[in-house]
């Protein structure tokens, strides 16, 4: 596979995963990471992944903001019980989003829809989704890698 082919298809995949929740971006980076030959290739796999992860984030904050008409009526239910917990603090609220983008727990896909629908800074929101993203690929395509040379 050539390198153009690769770093495409891990950016425009990672934006499909964004917004498709069963296209599983993990799994299309450590596959395509079996395929870097050098840590350089895997950082810009890295890179490329969480570019394409917060593309696609930025289309479902926006949504929530209402840019984008989403509703239904099991939404707007679900989406009063998880109201008090943003409002009470933005910076407890941005540490959600971060352990989020690092973890998956919660599901980042729901924190992001709702970090736009309870309008939390989307400056402050790229900042720290961008560096939980970072950290999650980063270290998915680290550890395996470490093992590897380590047998």
């Amino acid at each position: 596979m050539s390198l153009l082919l690769m770093y495409t298809t891990c950016f425009g995949l990672s934006i499909v995963s964004a917004l498709l929740p069963w296209v599983n971006c993990e799994v299309l980076l450590l596959s395509l990471s079996a395929l870097a030959h050098s840590p350089f290739q895997l950082m810009i796999l890295v890179l490329l992944a969480s570019a394409g992860q917060l593309i696609g984030k930025c289309i479902l904050y926006w949504a929530g903001r209402g840019v984008i008409p989403f509703s239904s009526g099991r939404v707007d239910k679900a989406l009063n019980s998880w109201k008090d917990r943003f409002a009470r603090s933005e910076s407890k609220s941005m540490w959600l989003v971060f352990v989020s983008a690092v973890t998956g727990i919660p599901p980042f896909y729901v924190i992001t829809f709702l970090a736009g629908t309870f309008r939390l800074k989307f400056s402050s929101f790229i900042a720290v989704a961008a560096t939980g993203r970072l950290l999650h690929f980063g270290i998915l395509v680290t550890v395996p890698q470490l093992f590897a040379r380590l047998y």
